[in-house]
């Protein structure tokens, strides 16, 4: 019997099911939208990107991807089940990793929620670039949001939730296109 330690610890099991290229270039695609969004949120003065705590997130990642893809026998998973599960193990790992005090307390005691809410906010928005909103739908829109952000910062989740949220927003997206023909 496996004790819990190799289980979580021994990580060559989804090198071998995976391959090295495939989880490298995952890290390094999410080592590269952390650095992009701390610049882009003028933090990279205070936080930093911990490189262990980021591939422990991707390794947990690929576990559960493994997990799923055998218990449903299936090959791929879905982009909206990648993006739950990598959120989640992104928010559970939190890789970004505060080193200095700043006016922006606040927004630093939250950044690996933030990341995760950008990351989301912009999956959710890709299909709709340059779409205009009335007013009434902009606000609902920004109140899913707002929610959104909230349960990620003060609310219990776990991949499923996640995934189910997004599933949510697709779901009225139809049910929008529906009201418009």
């Amino acid at each position: 019997m496996k004790n819990i330690e190799s289980v979580y610890l021994n990580y060559g099991e989804l090198l071998d099911e995976f391959g090295d290229d495939v989880i490298s270039s995952r890290y390094a695609f999410l080592y590269k939208e952390c650095l992009d969004f701390l610049e882009s949120q003028n933090l990279s003065g205070q936080t930093v990107v911990n490189e262990v705590l980021l591939m422990h997130a991707v390794l947990d990642y690929f576990s559960d991807v493994s997990r799923l893809k055998k218990f449903h026998h299936i090959h791929h998973i879905n982009e909206i089940k990648v993006m739950a599960y990598e959120s989640f193990w992104l928010l559970r790992r939190k890789p970004l990793q505060v080193i200095a005090e700043s006016q922006q307390d606040d927004v630093l005691a939250f950044v690996n929620e933030k990341f995760v809410f950008s990351r989301i906010a912009a999956f959710l928005v890709k299909e709709q670039k340059g779409l205009v909103l009335a007013q009434e739908d902009k606000r609902a829109f920004l109140n899913y949001l707002d929610t959104l952000y909230y349960y990620l910062k003060y609310r219990q989740y776990d991949p499923q939730m996640l995934e189910l949220m997004i599933l949510g927003f697709k779901a009225g997206e139809i049910w929008g296109r529906q009201d418009n023909r």
